[in-house]
């Protein structure tokens, strides 16, 4: 165990609260889910705390405290402590024998995350193929092929991310009356798919739909940030830089409001705002925006991790087009 997860661990089981507080002793991965889709970030993380104190690393539900554990860091912008977290995860799965669809798709997000593209993918596919045999819910399942959908997509293959999205989005209900974390993300993977397939109206239908689910359920949570990035995506591949820079914005601010600005989400707004820039010729604004995206990364992620990747690449663009 690395010393930076030790320190974590110690943290958690010092401060954690008794588990006879918990209600429902019976633990449940849904539960989890639940807590994080609505934005309930501090009951999420009292919740993880509680199941860590009472199972040791080799009970059968540890996998999946610690993998929610290293959910509950992806969406409040800490990367590096969430690797750390699925790392033990894995681990524990390893050492159980067991297979655990919920420890398989957290993999697949955070690969997603750090550019990890084919092994994110491989993920989803093991996410799929255990979620079924545990019978889960099909608008789970529907989440795990659209973090399937999403590395085929940013792999280059189109066609396969688009088979996917297509089952996965048969099962989101057509009322918005679903899990917000589950059908919000769907439909936001298929705004992207369909944004990079060129069908512009549908790919902002279905992020507008997302959004909804949102609101139905009055929830304020990633999801908004997450429902902006699409969009500012979907507007700079249609062209519409004004509208991709108003979006990419937006996402930022809600992350600011919600988290910190320094999260990875604000990452993705900044390397889009870079592109919006270098589109508009603005070059010194490019590099700014660009700059601030790598530096962010290399912070959040660590030196050389993937999720600077892609920062690193616009950065260079930048620097070719004022070669020039």
């Amino acid at each position: 165990m690395s010393r930076r997860l030790g320190l974590i661990l110690l943290f958690l089981l010092s401060s954690a609260p008794s588990w006879a507080q918990i209600e429902d002793e019976t633990f449940d991965g849904p539960d989890i889910d639940k807590l994080i889709g609505e934005g309930r970030y501090d009951e999420a993380f009292e919740f993880l705390k509680a199941g860590i104190e009472k199972n040791n690393t080799l009970h059968t539900y540890s996998a999946t405290y610690y993998a929610g554990l290293g959910k509950f860091f992806m969406e409040v912008g800490k990367p590096k402590d969430a690797g750390e977290a699925l790392k033990l995860a894995d681990t524990i799965s390893a050492r159980t024998g067991l297979g655990n669809g919920f420890t398989a798709r957290e993999q697949a997000a955070f690969l997603l995350a750090q550019g990890e593209y084919g092994a994110a993918a491989s993920w989803a596919t093991k996410a799929i193929r255990e979620s079924s045999y545990r019978k889960a819910k099909s608008i789970v399942l529907a989440y795990c092929r659209s973090l399937e959908a999403l590395a085929r997509l940013r792999s280059g293959d189109l066609q396969r991310a688009e088979k996917l999205i297509r089952d996965a989005l048969r099962e989101v209900p057509k009322s918005n009356d679903s899990e917000p974390l589950f059908a919000s993300r769907v439909l936001f993977a298929g705004c992207l798919i369909e944004s990079h397939r060129a069908n512009y109206q549908e790919a902002q239908e279905l992020c507008r739909r997302g959004l909804e689910v949102i609101e139905n359920k009055k929830v304020d949570s990633r999801d908004v940030s997450l429902a902006h990035l699409a969009m500012a995506e979907s507007y700079f591949l249609s062209g519409d830089l004004a509208r991709s820079r108003e979006f990419a914005e937006k996402s930022m601010e809600h992350t600011a409001k919600m988290f910190r600005p320094e999260h990875q989400d604000t990452v993705s707004a900044l390397d889009l705002l870079a592109r919006v820039d270098l589109k508009e010729a603005k070059l010194a604004d490019a590099h700014a925006h660009a700059k601030a995206a790598l530096d962010m990364a290399v912070a959040i992620f660590g030196e050389g991790a993937g999720g600077t990747k892609g920062p690193k690449q616009t950065l260079q663009e930048v620097a070719k087009a004022n070669a020039k």
